[in-house]
């Protein structure tokens, strides 16, 4: 069994922290994402806002329902599923949401065949 790792006090008593989760603040852009659908107006966060658990399931195939739901919110998710959306719409809207929030998918890194010279000797 590990030995136990001493906890880190500070003069006051509190423990060490470094790094508060609770005052992380993205500030990336503070302006809300909105878009118009049938004459409304919705607000949705980044999908990189979203909770990591719904984020989780998506990646497991999981219900894209709950990832509108994150982001738009209960309130606005009851009105926009009043709607019909097209699967190309629904893209569209999330890449022009992650283009709003500045979220870029990660580059692929280059497969070890493309990195070497093709050239023949």
């Amino acid at each position: 069994m590990p030995a136990a790792v001493p906890k880190m006090i500070t003069q006051d008593g509190e423990p060490v922290v470094h790094f508060d989760l609770d005052a992380f603040e993205d500030e990336a852009n503070e302006v809300p994402f909105t878009f118009a659908l049938g004459g409304e107006v919705f607000t949705m966060l980044g999908p990189e806002d979203a909770d990591w658990l719904v984020q989780d399931n998506l990646a497991d195939g999981g219900a894209l329902k709950d990832l509108m739901r994150e982001l738009l919110g209960d309130e606005d998710y009851e009105r926009f599923v009043k709607h019909k959306v097209s699967g190309r719409k629904l893209g569209a809207l999330i890449e022009a949401c992650k283009k709003h929030y500045g979220i870029s998918p990660p580059e692929s890194r280059a497969s070890a065949g493309s990195t070497r010279s093709t050239r023949r000797r």
